[in-house]
Order: structure tokens, then C-alpha cells, then sequence
């Protein structure tokens, strides 16, 4: 079985590619080619935290999913990602486990960001004077930064709960990899 860690995720993975991968799965979807069973879920009260098991395939592909992902909301008290989780990819045809994929919950925060720029390509106004993000992590620049590819709008008005976060969130994203050739612009909730 191989081992693929966060590292080798980020160097080969394309966001074009991501959000193609994901739009063909919502149609896949829509045909009713995809077996998604029930979310497992464990809640942790000390320290509070969750455990969810994600698991589908679509009908025909050669392999499928089992993710787990979770959620410790006080691990960022330690130093540590409130998040973190990993994929296991096996054959559908035997079975046999193929790859484990410890991207410690990359993957999820790529899908959902992917999705968000699926739903602006198909469903936003051509003209986009300005992108709106709710928060200041991890999602709100994932979000920015996979919306680049299907708008042309540069400029977008970010709020967050907490003034620090607002603050930290506009350095950040102007010193990114990916928005030095696109400026944007960002206020926070004061």
C-alpha cells in the first residue's frame, strides 16, 4: 500500500484539476451513479472534539473511499490544527487497500473550497464587482484562492468574529504564493 502524505498532495495537485475532479462528481450525483452511505460520527465531550467517517464510490470506478476526519476544537490552544484526518483508497474490484493518503484533512479543505468555485462558475453573475467571505481561516483563503480560476474579480470584503483574526487574514493573503499577481482587496468587520 502507498503512503501519500500532505507534502506530495499540495506538490500534485492542480486546483483547475480539483475543481474539475469535484463538478464531475456532483453530475455523477445527479445521475444517481454514486453510493454514499450515512455519515459515522463520534462526539468527544473532554476535550471537545468530533470523529466523522465519510465512505462512497460511484458505480463502475476501479476503486473507493473511506476518509476520516476530526475535529478538536481546543487544539489550537496546543499548537495544533483544530482539524486533521486522512483518506484510505481501496480496489473496488478486490478490496485490497492501495493508498493512504495522510493529508491531515487537506483534501476535505480543498474538496469544500472546490465545490464553492464549482457553485460561482455555474450559478454567480458573469460581473463580479466584489467576492464576499465569511471568516479568516483556512476555508476563507482556500476559497479565495480556487475562486481565481472561474472569476475575474479581484477584490473582496472579508468579515470575521474576531477582530484579531480579520487583521491577521489580509497580510496573509496578500503574501501568498498565489495572490502576488493579484492583489485583492480586504477589510475586517471594524
Amino acid at each position: 500500500m502507498k503512503t501519500v502524505g500532505r507534502a506530495d498532495l499540495l506538490r500534485a495537485l492542480s486546483h483547475a484539476e480539483v475543481i474539475e475532479a469535484v463538478e464531475a462528481g456532483f453530475r455523477a450525483y445527479s445521475r444517481g451513479e454514486v453510493v454514499v452511505p450515512p455519515v459515522g460520527h463520534m462526539e468527544f465531550a473532554d476535550p471537545p472534539g468530533d470523529c466523522h467517517i465519510k465512505y462512497g464510490y460511484i458505480r463502475g470506478d476501479d476503486t473507493f473511499t473511506v476518509k476520516l476526519a476530526t475535529g478538536f476544537y481546543r487544539n489550537p490552544d496546543l499548537g495544533l490544527p483544530s482539524s486533521n484526518g486522512m483518506m484510505l483508497v481501496f480496489s473496488s474490484r478486490t478490496g485490497e487497500p492501495l493508498a493512504l493518503l495522510q493529508d491531515e484533512g487537506y483534501l476535505t479543505d480543498l474538496r469544500t473550497a472546490a465545490a464553492g468555485a464549482v457553485a460561482a462558475r455555474l450559478l454567480a453573475p458573469k460581473h463580479i464587482e466584489r467576492i464576499g467571505i465569511v471568516g479568516a481561516g483556512t476555508q476563507a483563503h482556500l476559497q479565495l484562492d480556487l475562486l481565481q480560476s472561474v472569476t475575474s474579480c479581484r477584490r473582496a470584503l472579508a468579515w470575521a468574529r474576531r477582530p484579531e483574526k480579520a487583521a491577521e487574514f489580509r497580510p496573509r493573503v496578500l503574501k501568498s504564493r498565489l495572490r502576488r499577481t493579484c492583489p485583492a482587496w480586504y477589510r475586517d468587520r471594524n
